[in-house]
């Protein structure tokens, strides 16, 4: 497991995701779309995005309907931004972050400045998860997980903040 492990951790230094710059500068159509967010994506082994998954974001109206069957570089952004967040927040709570952040900075820059941020962690992941040498696997497996638990209560609490500023 080890070798895998630190094989993961050096592919991830190599990890890009597309800024708005390198979003399409046309409109697409559906299956355009899905294969534009799973190609950038897919590289961090998340779940592959469906028509339907992307039906059901519209409906759920955690990202706008299509123009004429056609989605704009906008609709890329909020695809690829909630299918990374999808594993840990709700579709609600996504899209109430996107609107809140969005309120002081233009979606460009948000979303800009979220990949940027992303991609340098993904890119010091070794060096983040270096894990002592008495620490076994399982250790650092849990070590793991009470991170995420402790990171998504604090996300909690910056977000329940931010919403009582109002």
């Amino acid at each position: 497991m080890n070798k895998q492990y630190n094989r993961w951790q050096t592919q991830m230094k190599s990890i890009s995701l597309p800024k708005w710059a390198d979003l399409p500068k046309f409109d697409l159509y559906m299956d355009q779309l899905i294969a534009v967010v799973n190609e950038a994506i897919g590289p961090l082994g998340m779940d592959t995005v469906t028509k339907s998954m992307v039906n059901n974001y519209v409906k759920q109206k955690a990202t706008f309907a299509p123009v004429k069957k056609k989605y704009q570089n906008v609709h890329v952004a909020d695809i690829i931004i909630i299918s990374l967040l999808k594993p840990v927040f709700s579709i609600k709570d996504i899209r109430q972050g996107i609107d809140e952040i969005t309120k002081t900075q233009f979606p460009k820059q948000a979303y800009d400045e979220f990949i940027e941020m992303l991609v340098q962690k993904l890119h010091h992941i070794a060096d983040l998860g270096q894990k002592p040498i008495s620490e076994s696997d399982s250790d650092h497996l849990l070590n793991a997980i009470a991170d995420t638990i402790i990171n998504r209560l604090i996300a909690n609490e910056i977000y329940s903040d931010m919403m009582h500023a109002k």
